[in-house]
């Protein structure tokens, strides 16, 4: 395969100086967010823990079960920060087999099946090297079957920059490489790749009030052995604070993978209300 320098360098030139149209935060879910500090260094230690908790249940003549979660944990000390972000997506329903639009006994008796299942974990560094600058490396592992990957693991160093640090709006770029071990769903010919990434980041908060944000977060992977292997997340999140502890968030985020697992679709949507509660 032939790489492509010059596109690369161009993404990463732009993503650095803030120009790309479209900002946002990688939910993916599955591959990490930075650690945004607005603070000075300072030398005694700061944690900060947050959790997210959202889900369905009906019943009767559907039957399904969705919950979707989030914790994020943080600790930040002198020039150093460590984040640690967990995220869970499962379902289950009662399947119309037959869709007629209607469960029957038989399809009842067969009781839930699993319809989603999205679990991922980031263990992220950074080292703050100015006020708004850090080099930072992180570790993550995800695990999806229904993206075809029965276990995805991954490892990232890059640089990281805030562009624009104000009260009411603040910008981060981020450029960097990840390199992914993927471990694909039984059935899948050849079951295993490596894949070495160039990573562009770019993530938006706009503070409209002190109890009304709106956040944007994109992230782009290309392959570096092939370029038409392109990987793009986005989430768009509006946060609505209700006391000192508790937010209502409401998110929608989207995966793109140009390059799909063989037989799987190359577009996930989520659109997601949840309660967030910030203990720490």
């Amino acid at each position: 395969m032939k790489t492509n320098p010059a596109a690369l360098v161009r993404l990463c030139t732009l993503a650095t100086l803030g120009l790309l149209p479209s900002l946002a935060l990688a939910e993916d879910p599955e591959f990490a967010k930075p650690v945004v500090v607005d603070e000075d260094v300072v030398d005694g230690p700061k944690t900060g823990l947050s959790v997210e908790l959202g889900g369905v249940l009906a019943g009767g003549n559907v039957q399904y079960q969705t919950a979707q979660g989030r914790m994020v944990l943080t600790r930040r000390w002198k020039a150093n920060g460590l984040a640690t972000n967990i995220t869970g997506n499962l379902g289950r329903s009662v399947v119309d087999a037959d869709g007629d639009g209607l469960l029957t006994d038989a399809e009842r008796a067969v009781g839930y099946q699993e319809t989603a299942r999205r679990l991922s974990l980031d263990l992220r560094y950074d080292r703050y090297v100015a006020k708004r600058s850090s080099i930072y490396a992180l570790a993550g592992a995800l695990l999806d079957p229904f993206a075809g990957y029965d276990l995805r693991t991954h490892e990232q160093i890059g640089f990281s920059r805030s562009l624009v640090d104000q009260k009411k709006f603040k910008l981060i770029s981020e450029i960097g490489f990840d390199y992914a071990q993927e471990n694909y769903v039984e059935g899948i010919d050849p079951n295993y790749q490596n894949i070495l990434a160039a990573r562009v980041f770019l993530g938006a908060v706009a503070n409209l009030s002190e109890n009304f944000a709106i956040t944007n977060d994109l992230e782009v992977f290309e392959n570096v052995l092939t370029p038409a292997d392109l990987r793009l997340l986005e989430t768009l999140a509006v946060t609505s604070r209700i006391s000192d502890s508790f937010t209502f968030k409401t998110s929608y985020g989207l995966v793109f993978d140009n390059v799909p697992v063989e037989g799987f679709r190359p577009l996930d949507q989520v659109v997601m209300v949840t309660l967030v509660a910030s203990i720490l």
